[in-house]
């Protein structure tokens, strides 16, 4: 046995099994649901979402009102066709009435956790450690898609800790790390300097697997092409937080030498879908999540909506999490019946830019964003290289903690010639489909 196969087959399990927790016994149902055959799968998923709609509304009190006052009861919902016409779930809705959303019969057992937002308005909400353990399941069935399993070497081209770490925090995060050989580098400053300092580290880490933001990705790639400059031994890169084009695919995969696997998930469900080996669309996690999209008559993107299976503390029900995309209606090449995304039509994250020349990837404010809880809508717009406006719809005003937060994080990535401005509205301004544009760059 290998390193990998020994962490994931004994040291995990074991660690797990004395923390009373369910992660091994689900990672190891979804390697082998993940070849059920459809009709097994479909009927595990709709006994699932029946079962948490009976307990959204026995004990969850707005699910409760919300439905009754839409005129069902809980006999209703009988069939698949029967619960599509539960009323959706919206960001604003979670953030008026995050309490009564929570269940009766969990509440003091829920984890808090926080998301910027991909479509400009930050969401705070509540998971239960089961679910924890689901979501981790799936996100490690999704990158053994690639070949990437934990363990192995991976380097992270990812986003920086935002706020005041513990020593604590610290050192639990570098354990995790060093045991699951995992590398980070934070890419909210792209200079040429970051990215000779990331080939360095590469070539002395020596990683099997490249993780990243879309747009970190693609501005290492077109740096390592344009010094002419390999690492060797990389088996596969996988994608996240952005849609991949065909333009990216084939720049990353050049640049390393290796095929890219597109990734779509949210800090409100962890993974959601991924690319298999075949790259024929991304496959949902149907064991953990319903994933639905309007009727798709024109051939674009319509409106997704997600219901987490198991998060029972504060349940999500038909949720519509801000991005478009459509479902394939064939099934894929490598045998997995799990539904398949087409394509998705969301994040809408530009980058930004410095007068000195370094960029700043658009999901940089996402990760800032959620942990400033005054902030109920934003966009930022950079006017020119000396110029950011940020602009934010507010739910009371700016604690002196916050703006110190801001503040100190911002000037983390922009120089002290960059003048950024608060910008309070009433109203962030949407575009012809509904969505916010999260960040608009120099044009």
């Amino acid at each position: 046995m290998n390193y990998s196969q020994v962490l994931e087959s004994i040291l995990l399990p074991a660690y797990y099994e004395v923390r009373g927790r369910t992660y091994p016994r689900l990672r190891e149902f979804m390697e082998r649901s993940q070849w059920w055959p459809r009709e097994q799968l479909n009927d595990f998923q709709w006994r699932e979402a029946r079962l948490l709609f009976e307990h959204a509304f026995r004990s969850v009190p707005y699910y409760r009102e919300k439905y009754r006052a839409a005129g069902i009861e809980i006999g209703d919902i009988q069939s698949r066709e029967d619960f599509a016409k539960l009323p959706a779930l919206t960001r604003e809705e979670i953030n008026t009435h995050r309490q009564e959303l929570c269940s009766e019969t969990v509440k003091g057992r829920l984890l808090p956790h926080a998301t910027g937002g991909s479509s400009g308005v930050p969401t705070r909400f509540f998971i239960t450690m089961d679910s924890y353990d689901w979501r981790c399941a799936a996100s490690a069935r999704a990158y053994s898609w690639s070949g990437c399993r934990i363990g192995e070497r991976a380097l992270y081209l990812w986003g920086a800790p935002v706020g005041r770490i513990s020593p604590l925090q610290k050192l639990k995060v570098r354990s995790s790390k060093f045991l699951r050989r995992e590398m980070t580098i934070p890419t909210f400053v792209q200079t040429p300097e970051l990215w000779q300092q990331t080939f360095e580290t590469a070539l002395r880490f020596r990683p099997k697997f490249v993780i990243g933001y879309v747009s970190s990705l693609e501005q290492f790639a077109g740096f390592l092409l344009s010094r002419q400059l390999t690492i060797p031994g990389i088996l596969a890169v996988l994608a996240a937080a952005e849609p991949v084009y065909p333009s990216t695919r084939d720049l990353v995969s050049q640049a390393f030498r290796a095929p890219l696997f597109e990734t779509y998930g949210s800090r409100e469900f962890m993974s959601i879908a991924a690319e298999c080996e075949e790259h024929r669309g991304l496959h949902i996690h149907a064991e953990n999540l319903l994933v639905e999209t309007e009727t798709d008559s024109n051939g674009l993107g319509s409106q997704i909506l997600i219901t987490d299976l198991h998060n029972y503390g504060m349940p999500f029900i038909r949720y519509q999490i801000g991005d478009l995309g459509s479902l394939s209606e064939t099934e894929c090449p490598c045998g997995r019946p799990l539904p398949v995304l087409r394509k998705i039509e969301g994040r809408m994250l530009e980058v930004l830019r410095t007068a000195d020349g370094r960029t700043v990837p658009g999901e940089f404010f996402p990760h800032l964003m959620k942990e400033v809880a005054e902030v109920r809508e934003y966009q930022v717009q950079q006017r020119s290289l000396e110029e950011i406006t940020l602009s934010v719809v507010l739910a009371r005003p700016f604690s002196e903690d916050s703006q110190q937060l801001l503040r100190r994080e911002m000037a983390k990535v922009f120089t002290l010639a960059t003048r950024v401005t608060l910008n309070p509205v009433k109203a962030i301004p949407q575009l012809p489909s509904g969505k916010r544009r999260l960040t608009i760059g120099i044009s």
